[in-house]
């Protein structure tokens, strides 16, 4: 993420009301490395890497910045990523690497706007090449800059689409088997990407990335639908990834939560983007800058406040709520119409996946209206009903009464059988 801070545009707005919208798109199963997070393994320790394993990571997304490789014309070190990357690797995780910004030495005079001229993309492409082929089959994915459309590139919407272009083409010229992302648009500019399509700049790219952020789910959730729209409209074959979704804490960014409702945006983000058929999804952030009750020295700086962990390693309470969803939903299959639902209201908002590598079916409701609402569950089988605040479970009987509110209920069990709810009478 990129100076979030700034005040949220207009088209944002737009996107801010309430109800959520449920995805067409049918059955499918959710892959087993689904999860990843930003910022996340830097540290190297073990107690960093115990955390991520426990929270259900599978990827981990650093960007490989130029002006770190290539500090110094034509003189690269990579002794930090190697570093990184090994880590990684020995701790099972998979990496995800962007490329990306300026070398400082491009701009003498102290300028240091993130843009590469035409005549410097020679020089970009150098890097990419040396960065690609050092890490041969260590890196499992390479993401192509992030949110050009959101103050990382301060050039032409045309220029910044043929860097795209000639930098996949480089990618797979170094290293033909690697996977390539582009975009890590922020949101979901449809015409940004029409414009990418026709210029043959997402001919060598694998994935497409884009970061949903928005003033609550529900809004989430739309702007995912706008992006897969414009996907389907150009014909899209390839992937969607979804490489930061998130919200602070605190500060002033219009996207901020509460500690209280952290938890509930974090599985209703998490359902939604799983039922939409993304390839990974990544999020922004592992840690806050400061513990738990330290000073701030930017009390406005809504990126100190990012994190689902603090510096520590004690967790926010979001936290366990990533945990239930990256411990269940891997593997699973998305079951739009498992669930039946006799009479239910369309605001009584729930999410079915089935199976997956616990073996565990998953349901996931909660009410997009402010009352609450009371609905009879009848499971096929002796559930559990876990907090999503805590991670701690308790046992329910087959048939329950459902107070059903705007915080998530988090519901799973094994066997055969449907599940059905109506309302109680």
């Amino acid at each position: 993420m990129v100076f979030k801070i700034i005040l949220i545009p207009v088209a944002l707005l737009f996107f801010s009301c309430t109800s959520t919208p449920i995805p067409k798109n049918g059955p499918h199963t959710i892959p087993e490395d689904f999860f990843g997070m930003v910022h996340a393994g830097e540290t190297g320790t073990v107690e960093e890497y115990t955390l991520l394993d426990e929270m259900g990571v599978k990827w981990l997304l650093l960007t490989f910045y130029w002006s770190r490789i290539e500090s110094q014309r034509g003189v690269f070190n990579f002794s930090r990523y190697d570093a990184f990357v090994d880590t990684a690797k020995q701790n099972n995780m998979k990496v995800v690497a962007v490329l990306a910004y300026q070398a400082h030495w491009l701009y003498p005079e102290g300028n240091s706007k993130r843009y590469i001229a035409p005549e410097n993309i020679s020089l970009f492409l150098n890097y990419v090449e040396k960065t690609v082929g050092h890490f041969h089959g260590r890196v499992d994915a390479w993401e192509i800059w992030n949110e050009p459309n959101n103050f990382s590139w301060k050039g032409s919407r045309k220029e910044f689409i043929e860097l795209t272009r000639v930098t996949a083409l480089k990618i797979k010229e170094t290293e033909p088997e690697s996977y390539v992302i582009g975009g890590a648009f922020w949101r979901a500019p449809g015409s940004y990407i029409k414009n990418m399509h026709r210029a043959g700049a997402l001919e060598n790219l694998d994935g497409l990335a884009f970061h949903p952020y928005a003033l609550n789910p529900s809004a989430v959730m739309k702007v995912h639908d706008s992006f897969n729209k414009t996907l389907s409209e150009i014909g899209y074959k390839g992937e969607v990834w979804i490489t930061e979704m998130g919200y602070p804490t605190g500060g002033i960014n219009p996207i901020r939560v509460s500690h209280d409702n952290f938890p509930s945006w974090v599985v209703k983000n998490i359902s939604g983007a799983a039922a939409r058929r993304p390839r990974v999804l990544i999020w922004y952030e592992l840690y806050d800058t400061y513990n738990k009750g330290e000073v701030r020295s930017r009390k406005w700086d809504s990126e100190q406040l990012f994190g689902l962990v603090y510096p520590d390693n004690e967790r926010k309470d979001a936290a366990w709520a990533y945990e239930l969803c990256a411990r269940y939903l891997p593997g699973s299959g998305y079951a739009p119409d498992f669930l039946q639902r006799e009479g239910m209201p369309q605001n009584i908002i729930s999410y079915c996946f089935l199976g997956g590598v616990t073996g565990n079916n998953t349901l996931i409701i909660w009410n997009d209206n402010r009352r609450i609402f009371k609905a009879r569950l009848f499971l096929p089988a002796q559930a559990l009903d876990h907090d999503i605040s805590t991670g701690q479970h308790t046992l329910l009987p087959p048939e329950i009464v459902l107070e059903i509110g705007k915080q998530p209920l988090f519901f799973t069990w094994k066997g055969e059988g449907i599940p059905y709810m109506l309302p109680y009478q």
